[in-house]
């Protein structure tokens, strides 16, 4: 079999245009170049990849199948070409759950360009358990998240805490319990039977509630939940809207509070705060570029 990666290009190229003629522009190739490709790979294959007809290209089965075995083998091929002719070798590839996405990777990666302007970053935002899973998988370097795991493969390394409020929405009601606050005399039952809206099962938010609410003997179900909710912005704007009050992270409320469009009311716990942490793989060697970008994020909030 004398398959060529020329030819698998030129497949890729096909399945992702839906086109041989946007695969050959795309390419620098003629169109008759591009079918030869084609049709070499199904000789050797022994197997139709695509169904050409003047109005539509389809893709069998066994098409399908050659387009993700191909895909993986041209990114490794890309990969290895980068990784020793030295393209690419200041990109960093981040993992990064909601909170420190919107809220602390901003001003980081603000002041760390400042100082390295030649690194480039690939973020993505996750959950945090999913980001974790990106750094054992190899698909990112680092993960920001705010969170811990029972995960050995991996090192969580905290970078900054962060105190837990209430958020409330400006009305009568809660102006009241705020002039009350400034007396030292509220407490969390005073907020029992209050709307709650929930961060979702696995947020590092939700998990410090559960902990501060089990320090205190509370049972979550004491809680009157109207919502649960997997996107914080949402949170932020159903607090301000009206719908109910949240526990949030000081800095994910902290500009609704300073614009007087929530109330924010502290936590009295010194253990209601919660922790963030910069994760990477033991498994894999970092980059200097990385332990690099590492250490500042360490050294950021000290």
């Amino acid at each position: 079999m004398n398959m060529e990666f020329k030819q698998l290009e030129a497949f890729v190229a096909v399945v992702e245009n839906k086109s041989f003629s946007e695969a050959a522009r795309q390419l620098n190739l003629t169109q008759p170049t591009i079918s030869a490709h084609i049709q070499t790979l199904e000789q050797e294959l022994n197997s139709r990849l695509l169904i050409r007809t003047t109005k539509k290209l389809t893709i069998t089965q066994r098409g399908l199948q050659l387009y993700d075995c191909a895909s993986n083998m041209l990114n490794m091929r890309k990969n290895i070409i980068d990784e020793f002719t030295g393209h690419n070798k200041k990109i960093i590839d981040l993992a990064v759950s909601t909170i420190p996405s919107s809220y602390l990777l901003p001003e980081i990666l603000g002041a760390f360009t400042k100082q390295i302007s030649d690194i480039y970053f690939h973020s993505w935002q996750s959950d945090s358990l999913g980001a974790v899973s990106r750094v054992l998988d190899g698909s990112v370097d680092l993960a920001l998240i705010g969170n811990t795991f029972d995960e050995p493969d991996c090192c969580f390394i905290p970078f900054r805490q962060d105190k837990l409020v209430i958020a409330t929405p400006v009305n009568d009601h809660y102006l009241q319990l705020e002039k009350k606050s400034k007396s030292g005399a509220l407490e969390f039952s005073d907020f029992l039977k209050e709307p709650f809206i929930m961060r979702e099962t696995g947020s590092g938010t939700k998990k410090e509630i559960d902990r501060y609410l089990e320090e205190r003997n509370i049972p979550a179900s004491s809680l009157r939940i109207v919502a649960r909710m997997n996107d914080l912005e949402a949170i932020r704007k159903s607090v301000a809207g009206g719908l109910g009050i949240s526990i949030l992270s000081a800095c994910s409320a902290r500009d609704l509070a300073d614009t007087h469009q929530i109330l924010m009311f502290p936590l009295n716990s010194e253990k209601a705060v919660r922790t963030f942490y910069i994760v990477y793989s033991k498994n894999r060697i970092l980059k200097p570029h990385v332990k690099q970008f590492l250490k500042f994020v360490k050294d950021f909030y000290q």
